[in-house]
């Protein structure tokens, strides 16, 4: 079932002032960057190894992290963990009453993102997530 922590994502005003911070932090530069535009985010990546810290900014005032940042402020948006087979792991979670979001319903395949929802774990959205 669960294997570990994948990646946290942290939700943040300014993504380069954030990047600043983090680096001293950590001692190490970013990894990479990329833009979601899209989703109005952008991001920066702390890789360690086989898990990361990601970093989100919104680049607009729509979007799950402009909504996040104004509803919440900055911080802890989401934890990942990893699972080694997503379609049994939310099965079994559905068979104990877990509250997902994402979830395609019995008998059909996971084909996109499946979250735990934030109300059943004190307000952290958990990803699940097979590499």
């Amino acid at each position: 079932m669960f294997n570990g922590v994948d990646h946290v994502v942290i939700a943040v005003k300014d993504l380069d002032a954030a990047i600043g911070r983090y680096e001293t932090i950590y001692g190490t530069g970013v990894s990479d960057r990329s833009d979601a535009p899209a989703a109005g985010m952008a991001m920066a990546f702390f890789r360690f190894g086989d898990s990361y810290i990601e970093l989100v900014s919104a680049t607009g005032d729509a979007g799950p992290i402009a909504k996040r940042l104004a509803e919440q402020g900055e911080g802890v948006h989401l934890v990942a963990m990893k699972v080694d087979d997503i379609d049994a792991t939310v099965a079994e979670l559905r068979e104990k009453g877990i509250r997902l979001v994402g979830d395609p319903g019995p008998g059909n395949p996971v084909k996109g993102q499946v979250f735990v929802h934030p109300s059943v774990t004190g307000g952290v959205l958990t990803q699940l997530v097979q590499r």
